[in-house]
């Protein structure tokens, strides 16, 4: 069995930061993005979480470069940290680690939000560390109650509007299944097609049915023949996607033996007598593959 090479080294070094020289230099308007308060709240409140990582550089002595973690990095520098907590990598490629390194997804920021409360921090200070409104804090310690278990395990790596859930809840189980299921079909996890399937959806799989009638005068029977035509056009379009590699092979081929049959003065000269169109057609493919192909 093949080994596989570990990325980085797991015990975490302390590096002094004038050790550390930067890939990149961060843009002056980062400072003032969401994102970048966010991460300085979070060191000032309970330090620094993940390392940065580093290679050390063959041709200096005791110099490191900075594969990931400028932010941090600029961060930790403004907050007057002296040395900074480190991986070192046993990869020089600076993206090989960004590229390892998926997105937190809803329901995983949901379990570690409820983890860190079990724990004992507060609501209070988990806003104060995310530098964000109390509030979301609370929606998303509730966010998956009423959600069903197969609902959460199909989008537990995925990244999606928690508003999305809220509109979930408004369903019974079953029927919760059932439009995550055609929202990932379709690869469409937007809010809007939430809302289009909750209407869609048959009151008898409402947890509350609603008593409004519907004012746009269009029928949920209307709405749900929308819907399975979306379902259908999506698999079409995955067929014609699963064909495209043979077809595109196919047209290569056709294409170069055109190429080899107008190459020769005999052919073409017959063609252009009796018939130019096909002659004309197989020239206009040859030139518009030879420009695709520039």
């Amino acid at each position: 069995m093949k080994q596989i090479k570990i990325a980085f080294n797991l015990e975490p070094l302390y590096i002094p930061i004038e050790q550390i020289l930067v890939t990149k230099f961060l843009a002056e308007h980062n400072r003032y993005a969401r994102k970048y308060k966010q991460i300085k709240a979070s060191i000032i409140e309970v330090g620094i979480i993940e390392p940065l990582s580093i290679f050390e550089i063959q041709s200096e002595k005791q110099m490191y470069s900075l594969l990931d973690g400028h932010m941090r990095f600029e961060i930790l520098k403004e907050l007057g940290f002296t040395e900074v907590p480190c991986l070192m990598s046993t990869d020089d490629e600076s993206y090989t680690h960004n590229k390892q390194t998926n997105r937190l997804a809803t329901v995983q920021e949901h379990l570690m939000i409820r983890k860190a409360i079990k724990r004992g921090v507060n609501e209070e200070r988990l806003a104060k560390t995310l530098n964000i409104d109390v509030r979301y804090i609370k929606s998303k310690v509730n966010l998956l109650n009423g959600v069903c278990p197969e609902v959460i395990e199909l989008l537990k790596d995925r990244e999606i509007s928690q508003q999305v859930f809220f509109i979930l809840k408004k369903m019974k189980p079953i029927r919760q299944l059932e439009c995550v299921e055609i929202m990932l079909s379709v690869n469409n996890l937007t809010v809007n097609y939430a809302k289009a399937l909750l209407v869609a959806t048959n009151p008898n799989f409402l947890v509350t049915p609603s008593k409004k009638s519907n004012k746009n005068g269009t029928s949920s029977d209307a709405i749900k023949k929308i819907e399975n035509d979306i379902a259908h056009l999506h698999l079409q379009y995955k067929s014609i996607e699963q064909d495209h590699a043979q077809t595109t092979l196919n047209l290569v081929l056709a294409i170069g033996y055109l190429r080899k049959m107008i190459s020769n003065n005999n052919i073409k000269n017959y063609l252009a007598k009796y018939h130019s169109d096909l002659l004309e057609n197989f020239e206009s493919l040859i030139q518009l593959d030879s420009f695709n192909s520039k």
